[in-house]
């Protein structure tokens, strides 16, 4: 028989049953032993069992016999207790040590309530109750607490005051005892304490307010209990609560000043339905009168646009990114379009995870810029020239080299002939992704692909490249639905993207080819690889014209990738970290 059975016996006993420790504090008590002297069972469980007795004035306390002590067995004490609803009562306790090796225990039973003081005289009784040390829980529990406590009769007279209420009041416990608290009120013009105690005495029996002490600067909350002729009132000091409070607010002025003020727009949303919107946003946006949930993103965010910036908060969501930035095209109420960037971050609004999104209007920068590409367009074409030179000149230089060194031999070697030609095909695919550059959506019509049969066929074309450098292709799918795209362009994708996994690989390397399925009906398609790696300060430069972590790239292969995925409503995500490998993500939406 475990201990829960144990308890359970004991809480369905008719007779009050407790279980003390060596201090007298009580470890279990159940409802009969409650109901009996007149406490709750929480309040009890923070008391010890000589709290509420009382002893007589000439009783020796020092010779005062104990209520428990070692090697007790059934031993019957008979005490005078203070019950909980403010009377004297007799009660007999038999008390059972149930002490183990190295702990006291104690069963204590109530057999029964011997006399109740109901016919005594009250206002001897109070006195006695004030001008006597033995009533142990005031003396013991209630002068140890901070706030104050006081009980007075309806009449004003003060039956018990604990330390705390000196401090408060300004008096000594002689004078708070032998004064009443209506004339304290008065005296010191309290009308607004004096206003409450007016609905305790009309019969309520329970209020609650906050008072502000001007002599003191303090801040209480009172909470005032009526129990028959008597009221019972806590002090509870909030001072520094007022003070946080007031700190807080001010506080939040200055920041929701910032953010009210502010020229850009800023919200708050969940994902799906906007939270908060400023001033500016509401301007923005074409919003007379807001409310919480009113505006979905959904009516504000052109469908093309959506599944971009579902993947950018499930980035954030999952910790991949601190925040994104993107270029979305919106929607005003009135259905008029615009361009914006958002810097999205994560953060917590009203104890949930939330985005705060800052929006930038782009239509004024469109223009500037437009002004700009027109006065700089000559300066762009010499750069781009300058780039296509650069790229062009080295390979020609090696064309022009063996040319002369045909003429004057008057003779072709083989050898020096297939360097000609790699050369030259080095230059014709230069033209070729600046012409793709130029122009990489080309209109065309869109058709149902299916991704796994396209991967399959590029990794066949590409395995004889890997073979030659020792490099192992590896091929993971899930059944995922088909795609709508321009094939070839899909295909230049992946293939530009096995390439450099394969050039980035030492012998022995491994790629991992995957096709997954992805959250809002999209496919994403992974190439990993356990190569060198990116270090992460180049990663973002990645895309840029010019700009490769390889030897003699142009960086310009990269740049055509995304802007064809992009051109499919597509999004490319790199994660590198040097000496560990690379792994390019491309999600792409189904083909519904």
């Amino acid at each position: 028989m475990n201990g829960s059975v144990f308890s359970s016996c004991l809480e369905a006993s008719l007779q009050g049953q407790a279980i003390l420790n060596d201090n007298g504090e009580f470890l279990f008590v159940n409802r009969a032993f409650c109901e009996h002297v007149g406490y709750t069972k929480e309040e009890l469980l923070l008391l010890s069992i000589e709290s509420f007795v009382i002893y007589e004035a000439n009783e020796d306390l020092m010779k005062k016999e104990p209520i428990i002590k070692r090697g007790m067995q059934q031993k019957q004490v008979e005490k005078l207790i203070l019950h909980g609803n403010g009377y004297l009562q007799t009660t007999l306790f038999t008390v059972t040590d149930v002490s183990d090796l190295n702990q006291g225990y104690y069963h204590v039973q109530l057999d029964k309530i011997v006399t109740t003081f109901d016919d005594v005289d009250f206002s001897m009784l109070e006195s006695k109750l004030r001008d006597r040390d033995e009533v142990r829980l005031p003396k013991k529990i209630l002068d140890g607490i901070k706030d104050t406590i006081i009980t007075i009769r309806l009449d004003g007279q003060f039956l018990y005051a604990n330390e705390a209420a000196e401090k408060l009041f300004n008096r000594s416990m002689e004078e708070l005892l032998s004064n009443d608290f209506w004339t304290y009120l008065k005296q010191n013009n309290d009308e607004e304490l004096l206003s409450k105690f007016y609905q305790l005495l009309a019969g309520e029996e329970y209020t609650q307010f906050e008072v502000y002490k001007k002599d003191q600067d303090e801040w209480f909350d009172v909470r005032a209990y009526r129990s028959d002729d008597q009221v019972t009132l806590y002090f509870i000091n909030i001072s520094n609560r007022k003070k946080m409070e007031k700190e807080l607010k001010e506080s939040e002025m200055n920041y929701r000043s910032l953010v009210e003020k502010s020229p850009e727009t800023i919200s708050v949303h969940n994902g799906k339905e906007i939270i908060y919107i400023n001033p500016a946003g509401k301007k923005l946006f074409g919003i007379r009168s807001f409310s919480e949930g009113a505006l979905n993103l959904s009516e504000i965010v052109v469908a093309q646009d959506q599944a971009r910036m579902r993947e950018n908060y499930r980035m954030l969501l999952t910790g991949k990114k601190e925040m994104t930035n993107s270029v979305y095209t919106l929607k005003r109420l009135d259905g008029k379009k615009f361009d914006a960037e958002a810097t999205t971050t994560l953060i917590t609004f009203k104890g949930k995870p939330a985005f705060r999104t800052i929006l930038k209007d782009l239509s004024e920068r469109k223009k500037v810029d437009d002004l700009i590409r027109k006065s700089d367009k000559l300066s762009v074409v010499a750069q781009l020239a300058a780039g296509v030179a650069h790229e062009i000149r080295n390979p020609l230089t090696t064309v022009k080299g063996f040319l002369q060194l045909f003429q004057k031999e008057q003779e072709v070697k083989p050898f020096y002939l297939s360097l000609v030609m790699e050369e030259l095909e080095r230059v014709e695919a230069i033209i070729y992704e600046y012409l793709t550059l130029a122009k990489p959506n080309v209109e065309s019509v869109f058709s149902k692909i299916d991704i796994q049969v396209l991967l399959e066929q590029i990794l066949t074309l590409t395995k004889a490249q890997s073979n030659m450098n020792n490099v192992t292709l590896e091929f993971e799918y899930e059944q995922v639905p088909a795609i709508y795209g321009l094939e070839k362009q899909l295909k230049q994708v992946f293939i530009n993207l096995l390439r450099n996994a394969i050039e980035a690989l030492t012998d022995k390397g491994t790629i991992h080819v995957r096709i997954l399925k992805h959250p809002d009906n999209q496919v994403c398609i992974q190439v990993e690889d356990n190569g060198c790696g990116i270090p992460s300060e180049r990663i973002d430069r990645l895309g840029e014209p010019f700009y490769s972590t390889k030897e003699k790239g142009t960086g310009l292969g990269l740049m055509v990738c995304y802007k064809i995925i992009e051109h499919h409503n597509g999004v490319l995500n790199i994660y590198s970290e040097a000496g560990k490998g690379t792994t390019l993500e491309v999600i792409l939406p189904a083909s519904n």
